[in-house]
């Protein structure tokens, strides 16, 4: 398949807001033996970029940090960050077809099929993590704006939350716009984390920019 037709049938689709969470799921399950050959050829850049800004953060004893992957597809941002040092990787996807692929590399320490979203997870108790990381996974019917009240919870104070994704839709969708920034500070002045940096860059893949989103937990 070609690159347009790969984007006319999977990308936009994914883009859109015709379809619920369960039918994008489906998709990504559909689309996962071929989903790393396709980004490579969309120049997908958001995992190395998110790489590169952790790394800033953890310049040092990084097989100590316990990190958990959010939206975490076939494990292209583990393997980002084995190569750089992080050992201890929990990862935590949706859908089953992108987590089969992920768990060949042999990267996690424990992986989970789950949505998430503001609600607690069962299966993670408070202040789990070192650092949480989420690449390209904020989007119409993916992960919810709220949902960075859990990424809280089960981060430790001091911890780190990296947020990689295409600009665009905090800027542009109905689900983030008036939404996903006005709660960034609310939290913050709550006093449950700290902006570090949020800032933008060219390519996250092809002509759309990205955008990188960086607190810290109180």
């Amino acid at each position: 398949m070609d690159k347009e037709s790969i984007y006319d049938t999977t990308i936009k689709q994914l883009l859109s807001q015709n379809l619920n969470t369960e039918e994008k799921t489906k998709l990504y399950t559909d689309w996962s033996s071929t989903y790393e050959l396709n980004l490579k050829q969309f120049g997908y850049a958001a995992n190395s970029k998110c790489g590169e800004v952790i790394c800033k953060y953890y310049p040092e004893n990084r097989d100590n940090i316990v990190m958990l992957d959010v939206g975490a597809g076939t494990g292209l941002l583990a393997e980002e960050l084995a190569s750089k040092g992080f050992k201890t990787i929990d990862g935590l996807d949706p859908s089953p077809g992108m987590l089969k692929e992920a768990e060949k590399k042999k990267l996690y320490r424990n992986v989970f099929c789950s949505y998430f979203t503001s609600k607690p997870l069962p299966f993670f108790k408070q202040d789990s993590f070192d650092l949480l990381a989420v690449v390209g996974s904020f989007g119409t019917g993916h992960i919810p704006y709220d949902a960075i009240i859990e990424m809280i919870r089960i981060t430790k104070p001091g911890g780190i939350i990296c947020i990689s994704n295409r600009r665009s839709p905090f800027y542009e969708s109905p689900d983030y716009v008036d939404r996903f920034f006005p709660l960034c500070d609310r939290l913050e002045k709550e006093g449950k984390w700290k902006k570090e940096e949020i800032t933008t860059y060219n390519g996250f893949m092809e002509n759309a920019d990205g955008i990188i989103i960086v607190y810290r937990v109180s």
